[in-house]
């Protein structure tokens, strides 16, 4: 269940595909270029976009087909059942399209790159239109731990709501996030393999996107989303939103730290916010900070500056001022 897994370490430098025997993984092949296995990917992601066809039910189970002319259906990129979109997303210097069907946007809470997940998924071998790996009950991930494609195309969704199972009976979900993402292998295992899942292979995942946990990395009190510092370079045709920035933070193969965006590191100690648990580098805890007068902890929007005026939305919130203790 778990090849979807592609955990970056802090102590080593390669990654680890990890499946429910966590052997299914072999060494990595050689690194190919990534300009040129994209231009592969991209041009079978389009063929494979022609040439099938997808049918899905009323619980948004997808399965693919060949196009056949006396088959009577339309293409995938044809079909007036839905709409196919794309997005571009720039990774390893490489602008990746991504293709992606949006059955159902959800109606509750949107997730971030930095939260985790609770999905039913079904995985596709675009190249051999086989199934290589499913979640029919939800699971939960971190998204920060998996192929960097989920992390740029779940944003675009919501949860949906919920009535937990009673008596034997199994929890129901209803009004979640449903959708079909289309992945070049940059955006997925690239040069490793996973399970059944040669390395350099383009893949699809249909996908439900059932409940969210917004995570707080640091345990300051503040959550992780709201930490997040956004390129102000980036246009707003591919604002966070529709196409919400890579990993926030990593290592490079010499253990430095390295970023696809500029991250948020009020006392530039070198730690991004979400991961430092004195923001401002006064010496006093962020969590100490964002007490309110109750002793409970302010919510990151109810957080005054240090006049303790709440009034401007653009303030200074306390626990980034180090003037303000």
């Amino acid at each position: 269940m778990n090849n979807i897994f592609k955990i970056l370490s802090v102590f080593a430098i390669c990654v680890v595909i990890a499946s429910c025997s966590k052997s299914s993984s072999t060494d990595p092949e050689p690194l190919r270029d990534y300009a040129t296995q994209y231009a592969t990917d991209i041009a079978a992601i389009d063929t494979y976009i022609n040439t099938h066809y997808l049918t899905r039910d009323a619980d948004y189970n997808v399965s693919f087909d060949t196009l056949l002319p006396s088959s009577g259906h339309s293409s995938i990129r044809t079909d007036t059942a839905f709409q196919l979109k794309d997005t571009t997303v720039t990774e390893d210097g490489i602008n990746y399209k991504i293709y992606f069907i949006k059955f159902r946007e959800g109606t509750e809470k949107r997730p971030t790159q930095v939260d985790s997940v609770h999905v039913s998924y079904k995985g596709f071998n675009l190249l051999k239109s086989a199934t290589f790996d499913q979640a029919v009950t939800p699971t939960w991930f971190k998204l920060q731990e998996v192929i960097t494609g989920w992390s740029h195309i779940l944003p675009n969704f919501h949860t949906g709501t919920y009535t937990p199972g009673t008596g034997g009976n199994p929890t129901t979900f209803d009004n979640y996030g449903a959708g079909v993402m289309f992945l070049p292998s940059g955006l997925a295992y690239y040069n490793f393999s996973a399970g059944t899942i040669p390395s350099y292979s383009p893949i699809i995942f249909s996908f439900k996107l059932h409940e969210l946990r917004y995570r707080d990395q640091d345990g300051d009190g503040i959550l992780s989303k709201d930490e997040r510092k956004l390129d102000p370079t980036i246009s707003a045709s591919i604002r966070w939103k529709e196409n919400p920035a890579t990993i926030v933070y990593k290592l490079d193969n010499t253990g430095a730290m390295v970023t696809d965006i500029p991250f948020l590191d009020t006392d530039s100690d070198g730690y991004a916010n979400m991961y430092d648990i004195d923001d401002d580098g006064d010496h006093v805890l962020t969590r100490v900070e964002i007490k309110n007068p109750s002793g409970g902890l302010y919510l990151y929007n109810m957080i005054p500056d240090c006049s303790g005026s709440t009034s401007d939305p653009n303030r200074v919130r306390k626990h980034i001022d180090p003037a303000c203790q």
